[in-house]
C-alpha cells in the first residue's frame, strides 16, 4: 500500500498547489499569450518580440486551437501553457505546422493519417521566472509535475474532439520525460532546427492513454481522477 499512499500524498499536494484550466475566455487566453511572449520572445528569444503586438505571442494557428493553462493556486500566476491545434475545417484549411517539415518519412506518415482526426501539440511553455520564484521546498518539488498537468489537459482536449493522432515537434529531453510517464511518442525522420534541435514525432491518442494506464503512472492516475478518459 506504500505506492497508494505515495500517490495520495502527491495528488493532495499537487491539487493544493496547481490547477489546470481550459483557456476558454478572453482573459484566460490573454494570460496564455502573455506567458508565451515571456517564454518564447523574452526568456528564450525563439520569436522576435518586435513582431508580436502588445506583449502577446500569437500566430495563425491560435484561432483553431484549444489552449490550457497551469495555474499556481497560491499566487494565481500562470506557470505553464500548451495548445492543441485542431484539424482544419472548410473555412480554416491551413495545414498543421508539422506539414511544413520536408522530411520524406514524415510526409509519408502524414499522408496515411486521417486529416480530420489529426491534431498537433505545440507552444509548450513553462516560465523560468515562475521557477525562480518558487522558494518553498514543496513548490520546488512539485515543479517537475508541471508537465503532467499540461499533458493531462492535452489528452482531455483530444478525447473531447475525437482526435485519434497527435503530432508534435519536441526536444529529446521532453520526449524522454513523456516516455517515463507512459506517453511514448514515435520519432519520425531526423532532427530539425526549430527553436533549437527538435524531433518530429507522433502518437495514437488511444495508445498514449493505454500506455499510461499500463505503466500505472502518475499522469494516468491523475487524469483518471480528474476526468473520464
Amino acid at each position: 500500500m506504500a505506492g497508494v499512499s505515495h500517490w495520495q500524498e502527491f495528488l493532495s499536494c499537487y491539487r493544493q498547489h496547481f490547477e489546470v484550466v481550459r483557456a476558454d475566455t478572453p482573459s484566460l487566453l490573454d494570460e496564455a499569450y502573455r506567458l508565451r511572449y515571456q517564454v518564447y520572445c523574452i526568456e528564450n528569444r525563439y520569436e522576435n518580440p518586435g513582431q508580436q503586438a502588445n506583449g502577446r505571442e500569437r500566430d495563425v494557428y491560435d484561432d483553431r486551437s484549444v489552449h490550457s493553462l497551469l495555474i499556481h493556486r497560491r499566487s494565481g500566476v500562470a506557470a505553464g501553457t500548451m495548445r492543441v491545434i485542431l484539424p482544419g475545417t472548410v473555412t480554416q484549411d491551413l495545414p498543421l505546422p508539422i506539414n511544413t517539415v520536408t522530411d520524406s518519412g514524415l510526409q509519408q506518415l502524414l499522408r496515411q493519417l486521417s486529416p480530420s482526426h489529426t491534431a498537433e501539440i505545440s507552444r509548450f511553455a513553462v516560465s523560468k521566472a515562475f521557477r525562480r520564484g518558487c522558494t518553498e521546498p514543496e513548490d520546488r518539488r512539485l515543479l517537475r509535475y508541471i508537465t503532467i498537468g499540461l499533458f493531462r489537459g492535452a489528452l482531455e482536449i483530444c478525447r473531447e474532439h475525437e482526435i485519434q493522432y497527435i503530432c508534435a515537434v519536441m526536444e529529446h529531453a521532453l520526449i524522454r520525460l513523456l516516455a517515463r510517464l507512459g506517453l511514448a511518442f514515435e520519432h519520425v525522420g531526423g532532427l530539425i532546427e526549430h527553436h533549437g534541435a527538435r524531433q518530429p514525432c507522433f502518437a495514437r491518442v488511444d495508445r498514449l492513454i493505454e500506455g499510461s494506464r499500463a505503466e500505472g503512472t502518475l499522469l494516468w492516475r491523475y487524469a483518471s481522477e480528474a476526468t473520464e478518459l
